[in-house]
């Protein structure tokens, strides 16, 4: 008698919005909303991105409210036929809020949509640099790319439009390792990995 695997494989792209309009205005809030809209060249970005992910799509993209996370969704949704699911939770780390909150609530989105998720999905989020690395840091059991050499604008791990790719494949009941690598950078990422 033959036994069949219960393995199945859990990917998240981790996509950070693309440039904002009004980069750098100290009087704007970027952590309450609507934050501002993206850019001209926040558009081409998110196209690009869009474009990247063309070959192997997500089958859902869960969205931060803020408008440039937004516009960046819907500009990758549009692109791939995929649809657009706002979640809170991954809004922008606000002033108010410690760091623990933060995880605290990025955490409980990780449990409910992905770990949660069908087997075999691959789930999209767009968000913004604070949220992600918090999301990130739980799951760095194998690095492919070591996110603590990676700065950004605003000492960001991941650039605008950025994508990392969280991947994890689980055999007979074995807990998933996942594997982390930064896939995608559009063109207008200024820094470069920080080589040791």
């Amino acid at each position: 008698m033959t036994h069949t695997s219960n393995s199945f494989t859990h990917t998240v792209y981790l996509i950070r919005h693309a440039q904002p309009a009004s980069l750098g205005d100290s009087t704007l809030r970027y952590d309450i909303l609507p934050g501002p809209p993206l850019s001209t060249d926040g558009r081409a970005q998110a196209a690009m991105a869009a474009n990247f992910l063309a070959g192997s799509p997500p089958t859902i993209i869960y969205a931060s409210p803020l408008d440039r996370t937004m516009q960046t969704a819907q500009i990758i949704a549009a692109q791939l036929g995929v649809p657009v699911a706002i979640d809170e939770r991954l809004a922008e780390h606000r002033r108010e809020e410690k760091a623990e909150e933060v995880a605290a609530r990025v955490s409980a989105f990780w449990r409910e949509r992905v770990t949660g998720a069908t087997p075999n999905s691959r789930v999209a989020l767009v968000s913004h640099g604070s949220p992600i690395k918090l999301m990130m840091r739980p799951l760095g059991q194998v690095w492919t790319a070591d996110p603590d050499r990676y700065k950004f604008d605003g000492g960001n791990m991941v650039p605008h439009a950025g994508i990392w790719r969280a991947r994890c494949v689980s055999a007979n009941s074995h807990p998933c390792k996942w594997e982390l690598a930064l896939i995608f950078r559009t063109f207008s990422s200024s820094t470069v990995p920080a080589h040791h």
